[in-house]
């Protein structure tokens, strides 16, 4: 009887012990970060970028919004952060917070569908505007998806990656 509750305490701290380790590293869902703050970082390290409007997950239109950005149900997305030029050019940036990692290909699928539909609006009414929309950076960490539109692409992305550990 001594040995098995020894087992039995063995046991139950092994598992207390597997637990507490998942949890400590962030399980799947990973950090919780601001979307609107990571666009502002990135609309930061490009200095070249027109007035911006913006809209996010906090707005009371938010699924109306979102749905101008991507195609994607809106159900799959904990948090968002889109910005885009004012004055009707292509600069815009967005973060996307997904709820499950699991759905950031689909998600960057849809922004990449978003892209042709812009780059065929601007061919048509402002053709000087397409080389922004052909340059344009779809990336990710983890269930981050950003878009970047802008003249600064790169510095941009360095601002979106800054945000994540460097062993992610």
């Amino acid at each position: 009887m001594r040995h098995g509750k020894t087992a039995l305490c063995l046991l139950l701290a092994a598992l207390t012990a597997a637990v507490l380790s998942g949890c400590a590293g962030g399980g799947e869902a990973g950090p919780d970060l601001d979307p609107a703050e990571m666009v502002r970082a990135m609309a930061a390290a490009d200095t070249t970028l027109p007035d911006m409007v913006t809209r996010s997950s906090e707005d009371e239109a938010a699924k109306d919004s979102f749905t101008y950005l991507s195609d994607l149900d809106y159900g799959k997305v904990d948090a968002y952060c889109y910005a885009c030029a004012d004055a009707g050019t292509a600069e815009e940036m967005a973060v996307i917070r997904l709820k499950d990692r699991s759905d950031a290909a689909a998600m960057m699928d849809s922004l990449r569908r978003h892209l042709e539909a812009r780059r065929g609006s601007f061919q048509q009414y402002d053709p000087d505007q397409v080389p922004l929309v052909d340059d344009a950076v779809i990336t990710r960490e983890g269930r981050y998806v950003a878009l970047i539109v802008s003249r600064k692409n790169g510095l941009a992305q360095e601002a979106f990656r800054g945000f994540f550990p460097n062993d992610q």
